[in-house]
């Protein structure tokens, strides 16, 4: 007979109305004979909370455990195996959310009750890694040191951390960069504009002003900063160059990242001498960064996005760029009051059988205030504003001569208004930073399913996080499998735990993965 459920720190009725859709994140697991012990925090209130064995062979749910409703925070729950057929198992825990069917403005001081205000925010990055020991964490740059003492980053210029409830953890700076002049005595430096996170976990910050490295990679505990470019810094322009003067980078007024371990790619789009209103300083180039910590060499003729290069960007201030999910395109975004053809809001290029960049998408006419642009985790939803407190979001499809864009969300955003970058965390709720309000805001999308004959109307979508907590049930008994091989690396692919050791691929039954 199954075991009966023990349940802590969880509360089933009186929920207040959800802060955003919720997901659970640190989640840990210990087996006691046939229970597994789970602990687990959320970043908001949940309708339920479910604890689910997945079958590793056949990938499907052979076990739940409900929990009933949760606040956010942290919970532990118990679960019995005695049940459980022979086999591999991996748990995974599904939260519900409240039914939403329109987008919702949650916060602007993320309940903390002081507005989290920033004079220059332009980076906004989640970890949105399930494995990542740092799972949710939200981070945001604020780029210049003209804050009033009152607002919460207290004149301070550096990179602010947050929980995935939106709690605030720490500020970095070991940069020790606090109010950087140009060497003609001018103030037109953007300190650290974006911050990006790859998809296996390296996070990178861009910096925009003449007498630094233009991106950084930090380590897990964002203390310590490592320059990328290896080579001489021009102190009159922000270049870095080789031994014999070649270009390697410049100061980073937008860059992003794609893929992961040796498929990692880098665009940049660089300014010369910081920010610079003019044009002709601009050029963009992307590095095939792989494994490597540092870029020495320099770019080649086809590491140039020639349509991007020396045209359209006009300031550095509030601009972005974001890769397609294949690397093979990008999407390029400015605000500009008034759009034209010479000043564009919108544009995308693409990659051409020749290898070269070819603009394939133009948007002159749209006011994109802010100038952000972000995929989410997925890549099938793309976030670009569309004027005062106003964001889009859309599906991109394929057409004859491009892409498309098929907008499925207008959100009316009063407490923003322009987006300077934006991202998506795990349940897609998306983060924004704006330099016209000064605020860091977060909003909610709809998270329910569509209404068709296999689901049923307003449905809630499910929010499930994959762990690899793992175990074998084998003549009854229940074994952890923390062996050699599980302590290597481990990450999720096609749905599924991966642990890789010397190059070779095991499933969590310690097969090969071929």
């Amino acid at each position: 007979m199954k075991k009966s459920l023990l349940l802590a720190g969880l509360i089933a009725m009186g929920l207040g109305a959800s802060a955003q859709t919720p997901f659970a994140y640190s989640i840990s697991g210990e087996r006691a004979g046939d229970i597994l012990g789970v602990e687990f925090a959320l970043n908001a209130d949940a309708q339920n909370v479910e604890l689910q064995l997945v079958n590793v062979q056949t990938k499907e749910v052979v076990a739940t455990e409900p929990l009933g409703g949760a606040t956010n925070g942290k919970h532990e729950a118990f679960m019995s195996l005695e049940d459980l057929a022979d086999g591999v198992y991996t748990l995974q825990i599904a939260v519900y959310g409240e039914a939403l069917t329109e987008p919702k403005q949650v916060f602007s001081d993320f309940g903390t009750g002081q507005a989290h205000q920033f004079w220059s925010p332009y980076g906004i990055a989640v970890d949105n890694n399930p494995l990542s020991p740092n799972f949710g964490r939200v981070l945001c740059n604020e780029s210049q040191t003209s804050v009033p003492a009152s607002y919460f980053a207290g004149g301070k210029v550096g990179l602010f951390e947050y929980t995935p409830a939106g709690e605030f953890v720490a500020y970095h700076n070991p940069l020790n960069i606090h109010t950087d002049f140009c060497p003609d005595g001018t103030n037109r430096a953007f300190n650290f504009k974006k911050i990006r996170i790859s998809k296996d976990g390296r996070i990178f910050v861009g910096v925009d002003n003449c007498t630094h490295n233009p991106i950084y990679e930090l380590s897990a505990d964002l203390e310590t900063w490592t320059p990328l470019f290896d080579g001489t810094l021009d102190a009159s322009t922000g270049y870095v160059s080789d031994a014999e003067g070649k270009f390697i980078a410049g100061p980073s007024a937008a860059f992003d990242v794609v893929g992961e371990g040796e498929n990692l790619k880098l665009v940049n789009l660089a300014c010369k001498g910081g920010q610079v209103f003019a044009y002709g300083n601009y050029t963009t180039h992307t590095y095939d960064l792989g494994t490597a910590t540092s870029v020495s060499s320099p770019v080649g003729e086809m590491d140039e996005v020639i349509p991007l290069s020396m045209q359209y960007t006009i300031s550095a201030q509030s601009v972005s760029l974001a890769f397609d999910e294949d690397a093979k395109g990008i999407w390029y975004v400015q605000y500009r009051g008034t759009p034209t053809e010479a000043q564009p809001s919108i544009k995308h290029v693409s990659l051409n059988a020749d290898g070269e960049w070819e603009e394939d998408y133009s948007d002159a006419k749209t006011l994109v205030r802010g100038g952000g642009v972000a995929w989410n985790k997925d890549y099938t939803m793309l976030a670009i504003p569309q004027g005062n407190n106003l964001l889009g979001i859309f599906e991109v499809t394929e057409g004859e001569a491009g892409p498309v864009l098929n907008q499925i969300h207008s959100l009316s955003v009063s407490s923003i208004r322009g987006f300077n970058d934006i991202a998506w965390d795990y349940a897609n709720n998306i983060y924004a930073c704006d330099n016209g309000k000064e605020v860091l805001q977060m909003i909610q999308l709809p998270n329910v399913k569509a209404s068709n004959s296999m689901v049923k109307e307003n449905e809630v979508e499910p929010i499930v996080t994959p762990t690899d907590i793992t175990f074998e049930v084998q003549a009854t008994a229940v074994k952890d499998l923390n062996t050699e091989v599980v302590k290597t690396l481990k990450y999720i692919e096609n749905g599924q735990v991966v642990i890789e050791k010397a190059g070779v691929k095991y499933n969590v039954a310690g097969q090969v993965i071929k």
